[in-house]
């Protein structure tokens, strides 16, 4: 029999989704990320085991539940309930922590597609990750594979994203190696990622100079394309309230799944689809 907590941990854990718990522990890097071994783990989702803090704070980014957001505080308040009790909850930290778990919240069609894109997430692990970016060419080859639902020669690639055969190849192998594209036949790949939803390791499973590259290869990206569409704001507001915001934004980013295609269209393109809130000083 599961506890709040546990029941709580794993319904996030689908919503996001990761449809076992084999899968939530190893694609998030595993005990250097979670803290914890996997049996471990697994006692948590089944309610015989409770986190310590620290290990807390490592489920939810895991979950790709920014922090102070509906769904962290949700993970957060059902892990104090369950530590003390519902009864000490109510009395002794409910008075003072009134959680706003709902906050602007997600509309129901949102909701919907989140869990319909959720069943065609890819989640790439530190290791894929790390040879992702092993290269700028790299990771352009495994994007371009992404997209496609074809299979790619090292010349192939090479045309496409316009770099030395020589390189393509050597983008083609360090992909091999992680297991992000497979080579169906002598010299030809096929990507294991078309026509999935890729998300990347959260933040704190990433090296710091690995998170450097990542954010230089997104810039080149956006210095060489145009701006087809842009909406943009400039507001006052309470910086946790807007936090409730987040998800929201993020829904409508991935909604942009929805359009994509795996294969070529007299009008495809490559569009870098951005969400951001960006502070700009204290006020």
């Amino acid at each position: 029999m599961g506890t709040l907590f546990s029941d709580t941990l794993v319904r996030l854990r689908k919503e996001a989704g990761f449809p076992t718990a084999y899968r939530f522990y190893h694609d998030n890097g595993g005990e250097p990320v979670l803290k914890m071994t996997y049996r471990n783990y697994l006692l948590t989702e089944q309610g015989k085991s409770l986190p310590e803090m620290g290990k807390l704070q490592k489920l939810y980014p895991a979950l790709r539940l920014p922090r102070t957001t509906p769904g962290a505080k949700e993970l957060i308040v059902a892990w104090l309930r369950t530590l003390g009790g519902e009864e000490a909850y109510k009395d002794i930290l409910e008075p003072i922590i009134t959680p706003k778990t709902e906050a602007i919240g997600l509309s129901p069609v949102h909701k919907a597609l989140q869990r319909t894109l959720a069943e065609s997430k890819f989640y790439i692990t530190p290791p894929q990750f790390r040879a992702l970016v092993s290269s700028f060419e790299t990771y352009k080859c495994s994007l371009t594979m992404g997209n496609d639902t074809g299979t790619w020669s090292a010349a192939d690639i090479a045309k496409a994203i316009r770099v030395k055969p020589a390189a393509a190849e050597k983008s083609l192998k360090e992909l091999a190696k992680v297991k992000l594209v497979k080579e169906v036949k002598k010299g030809f790949y096929r990507s294991r990622t078309a026509g999935k939803m890729v998300s990347y390791p959260h933040l704190n499973a990433l090296e710091p100079e690995l998170l450097a590259k990542f954010k230089e290869y997104l810039l080149k990206l956006e210095q060489s394309g145009t701006c087809e569409w842009a909406s943009k704001g400039i507001i006052r507001a309470d910086a946790l309230a807007l936090r409730g915001l987040f998800p929201l934004i993020g829904a409508n980013v991935e909604a942009a799944q929805t359009f994509a295609v795996t294969s070529k269209t007299e009008k495809s393109a490559f569009f870098y689809v951005i969400g951001k809130v960006v502070r700009l000083w204290d006020f």
